[in-house]
């Protein structure tokens, strides 16, 4: 197996993940590294993301577990103990496999405390274009962070009137009179959180939601 790990990058400022990338030999060097570095463009370009620092450490580490592993593939629970040391919360592991004139790329994001799998993609492609390679990397991402990834949301409704609830402007659910009503919001949405009565009682703001972490709650009153 040929190996490469692409930049390490932070989750909502706070969770920290690496992008890790992993093919079999008869996929090319640098469909590899454009599928890395695009699936990082692709977090980096999602708000609250940024690079973290010690990235030539990190990879000086799996390449040390390689050799030890005699050339062998290093798997998802080295990766996490590697994480751990090095201060990773998350690691998005990418798995790309030629099959014919295809490609099946495959990427999982590890949370590496609890050696869990938090959400996956995957995306089939001939990869015969440089501009498809881009794509089909940052379609993963995206559906990385765009959908699966998510945080708890807990609204606890005291009031007299249903209410609706908004973050960052997105409508997120109802919640009825004197009810608590748990939400699933996706990590890359953060903001103003509101609630609207339906009624004539107006608009009830709470504290903006920022710097979420994957599998985090948050919990609001009104």
């Amino acid at each position: 197996m040929a190996l490469c790990l692409i930049l390490p990058i932070a989750l909502m400022a706070q969770t920290k993940v690496a992008v890790y990338v992993t093919s079999t030999n008869d996929v090319p060097i640098e469909t590899r590294k454009v599928i890395g570095s695009e699936v990082v463009a692709a977090f980096v370009a999602t708000e609250g993301y940024s690079a973290i620092e010690r990235t030539a450490e990190f990879l000086s580490g799996i390449s040390q577990e390689q050799a030890y592993q005699r050339g062998g593939s290093v798997d998802d629970s080295q990766i996490c103990e590697l994480g751990r040391q090095f201060g990773v919360d998350l690691v998005c592991v990418t798995d790309v496999t030629k099959f014919k004139d295809q490609f099946y790329i495959q990427a999982r994001l590890i949370d590496v405390e609890k050696a869990t799998v938090l959400a996956t993609a995957r995306e089939i492609s001939v990869l015969s274009e440089l501009d498809t390679v881009i794509q089909v990397a940052q379609n993963l991402a995206k559906k990385l962070v765009g959908t699966e990834v998510t945080y708890t949301l807990v609204v606890e409704n005291t009031k007299g009137v249903a209410l609706d609830i908004y973050v960052g402007g997105e409508f997120i659910g109802p919640v009825p009179s004197k009810t608590t009503q748990y939400f699933q919001v996706r990590l890359s949405l953060i903001g103003r959180l509101e609630a609207k009565s339906k009624g004539l009682f107006g608009k009830f703001e709470s504290k903006e939601i920022k710097k979420m972490k994957a599998q985090e709650v948050f919990v609001v009153t009104y």
